[in-house]
């Protein structure tokens, strides 16, 4: 047993106009929240390795400049899938 009496008084919609939201207040309350969470998260992330940041820039930042030596480590071939090469002597 349908109720026809509410089907009456409801609102015709298009298909369309049934699926559309309503921009307000609240939305933009929660964009500016968002995105004020995501400073805060991002300011304290890099406040956190600060120290660590500065102390890369000034040891390496400064050897470069003053011309010296940078201490890095040699790069090692990755090992090959396919075993050694027929030129490769080195086994």
């Amino acid at each position: 047993m349908a109720n026809t009496n509410l089907d009456e008084h409801a609102p015709h919609l298009s298909v369309t106009e049934a699926r559309q939201a309503q921009r307000g207040r609240h939305v933009l309350m929660m964009l500016i929240a968002s995105v004020a969470l995501a400073t805060i998260v991002l300011a304290l992330a890099w406040a956190w390795r600060a120290g660590d940041l500065r102390h890369a820039d000034s040891s390496t930042a400064s050897r470069i400049a003053a011309g010296q030596p940078v201490e890095t480590k040699p790069v090692q071939p990755a090992p090959s899938v396919n075993g050694p090469k027929p030129n490769d002597l080195s086994n």
